[in-house]
């Protein structure tokens, strides 16, 4: 897509520039002998009607963006992870690396793929802040009131679901099944009377909390996945889970420490509901294309081109 842009650069270049003039005295892209030329104004339009409203909003807020947030080493893990994934599924594939990429993500380069995956990265982070700020407070004391408990201090063990990113659906399942099994493995273990501390050391496949008997640390809302923070709430202090808990991160049995009383309802505490709530608004059909509207009406933004600014209204405005 950034292709397309450059071309159109050169396009304006040429203009008034003294190259060769058509009949209509429009500049000429490309003559011939006995055939009327293509114009610098053929192509642009040619560009724009292609998918030019498309390459001009990625510019727009690669470009409004990149103001907002400084490339951290975050994002950069993010996008060197995606791309080590991408080649090892080319090279499974014996695919050529740009082909393979032309072919699934419209792009003709790794680093064209970079630039998207780092817009992609940065377009999540608006819309979670945005979504934050769509947070009432009546939404938030709702919350507190409602759903909020004291930090609970939990262990856990681990079971990743491993499968390649091009895997098969049934290889899915089939991953999925078996770190479930995995998992229900070791409850069974833990009814039959072996500790969770030594279990941790032989299974949990978390390398940071494996060094710690399988500590967690005491977290609350937001500070780690929703789905195992809610089993945990439901389990009794000194108790484990009976049956796997899944999450993103695979399949937990969880053992609950122990659980602080509720605390008063601080900026700290509504900052947590804030973005748990903000999560949940996040999955709102089409809230991630309405946060980018209302970023770009954020800075004020005006296409000056009467056709591509109407292709955008079709295709953005109204999300």
């Amino acid at each position: 897509m950034k292709k397309i842009f450059l071309v159109l650069a050169c396009v304006f270049l040429l203009v008034g520039c003294g190259h060769v003039k058509l009949k209509n005295g429009e500049n000429a892209i490309v003559s011939f002998k006995d055939v009327d030329g293509i114009s610098s104004d053929d192509l642009y339009k040619s560009l724009k009607e292609a998918d030019g409203v498309t390459t001009l909003v990625n510019l727009i807020d690669t470009k409004l963006l990149d103001k907002l947030y400084e490339t951290t080493s975050d994002e950069k893990e993010y996008v060197n992870n995606q791309v080590k994934s991408v080649k090892e599924s080319a090279k499974s594939m014996n695919a050529d690396l740009d082909l393979y990429l032309n072919y699934y993500y419209g792009v003709s380069s790794e680093s064209a793929y970079r630039n998207q995956l780092s817009l992609t990265y940065k377009r999540n982070l608006w819309a979670n802040d945005y979504a934050k700020t769509s947070v009432t407070d009546k939404q938030i004391n709702d919350y507190y009131n409602d759903y909020y408990v004291g930090d609970i201090e939990a262990k856990h063990i681990l079971i990743t679901v491993d499968v390649k990113s091009d895997a098969t659906s049934d290889e899915k399942t089939e991953a999925e099944n078996k770190a479930f099994d995995k998992a229900a493995e070791i409850i069974d273990k833990l009814n039959a009377g072996e500790k969770f501390e030594d279990l941790v050391k032989i299974y949990s496949q978390d390398s940071t909390t494996s060094k710690k008997e399988g500590s967690l640390g005491k977290i609350n809302v937001g500070d780690y996945d929703d789905d195992v923070f809610e089993a945990l709430k439901s389990l009794g202090v000194n108790k484990y889970s009976t049956t796997p808990v899944k999450s993103t991160y695979g399949y937990h049995i969880l053992y609950k420490v122990s659980q602080d009383e509720k605390p008063e309802l601080t900026d700290e505490v509504k900052d947590k509901i804030r973005t748990v709530v903000g999560n949940e608004i996040k999955q709102e059909s089409n809230f991630a294309a309405r946060a980018l509207i209302e970023l770009r009406k954020k800075y004020e933004m005006n296409i000056t081109d009467t056709e591509l600014k109407d292709l955008y209204e079709k295709n953005y405005s109204s999300n």
